[in-house]
């Protein structure tokens, strides 16, 4: 065999080969996708990874609504207990304020039927002094 000849025997056997190794590997090819493919759609339970990650992502998704919704539950509560107690605290000053002046007209009566006069000041030093 001539070294001619040999390359003209090459170039007509390498398509040949070619095109069986490309016939060869899209078999193998279709031989490992077509079952996978069959079996996502056939079966009950399904193996892709987005389906589980959804599923972790809905319950962190709820985990964190729940959170949130005692945060704000929490707050409310907290901004109720506040107004409670501001309107508790202006009862009892209101309460107080009625006091002090109750017994400041009560000196001041007291004062004028002996004719003594005291200051503004003095009498509420003297009702302060009676309610501490």
């Amino acid at each position: 065999i001539t070294r001619t000849h040999r390359r003209e025997l090459n170039r007509q056997h390498k398509p040949t080969m070619i095109s069986a190794a490309r016939l060869a590997s899209t078999r193998i090819a279709r031989a490992t996708v077509t079952p996978r493919a069959v079996t996502a759609v056939g079966s009950t339970r399904s193996f892709a990874i987005g389906d589980s990650l959804s599923s972790k992502e809905k319950v962190e998704e709820d985990r964190y609504i729940r959170a949130r919704e005692q945060q704000i539950i929490e707050s409310r509560r907290r901004v109720a207990e506040a107004e409670a107690h501001a309107a508790e605290l202006a009862s009892a000053d209101k309460a107080a304020i009625a006091a002090k002046n109750a017994t400041m007209h009560e000196i001041a009566d007291l004062l004028a039927t002996t004719g003594d006069v005291v200051s503004e000041a003095g009498l509420a030093n003297l009702a302060a002094l009676k309610h501490d």
